[in-house]
């Protein structure tokens, strides 16, 4: 078999869902954790949503609970409602339900000028740091242990 490289630069979606779909399969065969995250029902998603009176979405909370996990995806606050205790709520309500579900960890990323230091108030921990990106600033990896382990 011959084989060449080809270069492409530009959107290449196909290629990319090609990619994408071995990576999976790849995953399903060599670990049995992915496997069965992979099957109906088995990822939650968790959307807690801000709205307007109206009912316009203007921020909220996005995650999902699969293993025995949280994963934050996305959490935005209006500049406008900002202080008011309101992320601490969502944060909260997201940490209470993934409990619920059985989720015992909850991790999240951030950049340093967004959230960390609420985070870190919240009891997230960095686990993982990626500085210069962008530059002069970083990017961080968030855990956070959701039940304490009372036999230490």
């Amino acid at each position: 078999m011959n084989i060449k490289i080809v270069t492409v630069l530009e959107d290449a979606k196909s290629f990319e869902e090609f990619l994408h779909n071995e990576i999976k399969s790849f995953n399903n065969r060599n670990s049995p954790m992915h496997n069965a995250a992979r099957q109906p029902g088995k990822i939650k998603p968790l959307n807690l949503i801000l709205q307007t009176e109206t009912g316009e979405p203007v921020g909220g909370l996005a995650a999902s609970t699969y293993w025995d996990w949280l994963e934050i995806d996305n959490f935005y606050v209006p500049a406008a409602l900002r202080g008011q205790g309101i992320g601490t709520k969502l944060l909260q309500q997201a940490e209470e339900i993934a409990q619920l579900r059985g989720c015992k960890h909850c991790f999240l990323s951030t950049y340093e000028f967004q959230a960390r230091r609420f985070y870190e108030m919240h009891g997230y921990s960095i686990v993982g740091e990626l500085l210069d990106y962008p530059a002069g600033s970083a990017f961080y990896w968030m855990r956070k242990e959701l039940v304490i382990n009372d036999n230490d």
